[in-house]
């Protein structure tokens, strides 16, 4: 016996993308993970990969779209239900959630049509599930 008593969370976190027309990027699920004295974290299912380091799992899926709209990460760590969030999620994409884009440039003063050229990224700053 190892003297220690801790209790153990069975984990379980789906993600679905709903609007398949969208595409995410660098997707990052941060969830708290204490490793208690030693105990360890057990990974049961990962649809994409995974890292434990300082107190924090990070779950990465590189690309979330229309052929990859669903996955799931499985884990038995200790602690109670509470100590597993806040969750934090992160990603980019190359496009906004609206249909807003650039329909011409003119110079300032002159109403004269300028080439231009248009690069579109959206990324979160802060997503927190609590």
């Amino acid at each position: 016996s190892s003297g220690i008593n801790a209790e153990y969370g069975d984990v379980n976190i789906e993600y679905e993308l709903q609007d398949t027309s969208l595409e995410l990027y660098n997707v990052i699920i941060s969830i708290p993970v204490s490793t208690q004295g030693g105990v360890g974290l057990t990974v049961a299912q990962c649809d994409g990969s995974y890292d434990h380091s300082h107190g924090v799992l990070q779950w990465t899926v590189p690309l979330v779209d229309r052929s990859n709209s669903s996955g799931t990460l499985e884990f038995t760590a200790p602690g109670s239900a509470d100590s597993f969030y806040p969750v934090g999620v992160s990603f980019n994409m190359n496009s906004p959630f609206c249909d807003i884009r650039v329909s011409g440039v003119n110079a300032a003063g002159s109403d004269q049509s300028v080439p231009y050229t248009t690069e579109c990224t959206a990324f979160t700053e802060q997503y927190s599930i609590e």
